[in-house]
């Protein structure tokens, strides 16, 4: 096959399974990216079943590598925002982990009058005490806080087999809209619960390319259900302002749970500091005896300190005892004053859920989110 036969195939459009990307062969950097020999192969191959992935899918598939390339934020968001003009089922996946994190504002102006099914995913990264009633009646809350407006939520375990029936089962209460798209942020789950579906409906595994690190699908992918209905996954929309854009890849770990994690309760004196690796940490300004539970990763190291000696802690041991560190140096603080039964949340690393009235400093990467909620536990 020549050059111009391939030049004609590539302007028709080739996208890559893995992450929707158009296939391209001349820029290394870029989505899409594929060495002309690979592309050779593949068009000249009489495997029918022969998967097409750009470098970057077959890098992440085969090696757990992954390769950076320029994430456009207003891209993925012109993305969602032409949902509004279809008459289609919106699945929103929000991560049970990272609620807070994984909320959309403006997705109801983005999607039009379209209806949303709410799918909280991860479920069994909590503690198995949660009561799933609870949850699902706090998402609606949460949702219809950003003005979403919710037809119904549902719960699924990731690394449950039955999820994909579980979904497929619920939408039978859609069948009228042919189009379903899943949207959410980047690392809440869509990909692997469309695989997850895919399977169970044609016995398919692992059509979409999934990882755990931001940014994996690049555009949106069509797979068909039947032959009336298609479900599509769209770019996880990228949060700038989550923990997970701070910090390297290999570091991945001390962020997002995949399996239960387990809370640690503290009785917090005055003047007291908690550590959350070398992340991030909190100053509880309580002027009396106060409990706090921590919801993070089971990994991430939680260390107590005297507030009064916190920073020059830091600074001795960021890299050594407290670890991971941020790819940045820079620091910013933000005060909260707390109500009981309120959460502090810093977006993308966990939360801590307190039991009494109190004011909080917390300290993190500049441009991480810190926010308080009615409790979500």
């Amino acid at each position: 096959m020549n050059q111009t036969e391939i030049n004609t195939i590539l302007d028709e459009g080739l996208f890559c399974i893995g992450c929707g990307a158009r296939i391209q062969i001349d820029k290394k950097d870029e989505a899409g990216w594929l060495p002309k020999t690979a592309l050779e192969k593949y068009l000249n191959s009489d495997d029918e079943e022969a998967e097409l992935l750009c470098n970057r899918c077959f890098r992440l598939r085969n090696y757990n590598e992954i390769q950076p390339v320029e994430l456009n934020s207003d891209h993925f968001t012109k993305l969602l925002n032409s949902i509004g003009s279809k008459n289609a089922l919106v699945v929103y996946v929000v991560d049970l982990f990272d609620v807070t994190g994984s909320l959309i504002s403006g997705l109801s102006l983005s999607i039009g009058k379209n209806p949303v099914l709410m799918v909280g995913n991860k479920l069994d990264i909590l503690p198995k005490s949660v009561k799933e009633n609870k949850i699902k009646q706090w998402l609606m809350g949460e949702a219809k806080e950003l003005g979403i407006n919710v037809e119904d939520v549902i719960l699924t375990r990731a690394t449950k087999g039955d999820t994909g029936e579980q979904i497929v089962n619920q939408l039978q209460t859609y069948l009228k809209y042919h189009e379903i798209y899943v949207v959410g942020v980047t690392n809440v789950g869509k990909s692997t619960l469309i695989n997850q579906v895919v399977k169970y409906v044609e016995g398919v595994g692992n059509v979409i390319t999934t990882s755990r690190f931001p940014g994996t699908t690049l555009d949106q992918i069509e797979i068909p259900l039947d032959e009336e209905h298609k479900i599509i996954d769209t770019p996880g929309i990228i949060h700038d302002w989550q923990m997970a854009h701070y910090i390297e890849d290999k570091n991945l770990k001390y962020l997002l749970p995949n399996k239960e994690i387990k809370p640690k309760t503290y009785q917090l004196q005055t003047g007291q500091t908690i550590f959350l690796g070398g992340l991030a940490w909190i100053d509880f300004e309580n002027q009396e005896s106060i409990s706090a539970t921590a919801y993070f990763e089971n990994n991430l190291n939680q260390h107590r300190t005297k507030t009064q000696t916190a920073s020059d802690f830091y600074q001795k041991h960021a890299g050594a005892l407290l670890v991971p560190i941020p790819t940045t140096t820079e620091f910013e603080i933000r005060t909260l004053n707390i109500e009981k039964g309120e959460d502090v949340v810093i977006a993308g690393l966990g939360w801590f859920a307190l039991n009494n009235k109190t004011q909080v400093t917390v300290h993190v990467p500049k441009g991480v989110s810190v926010t308080s909620r009615k409790s979500e536990i």
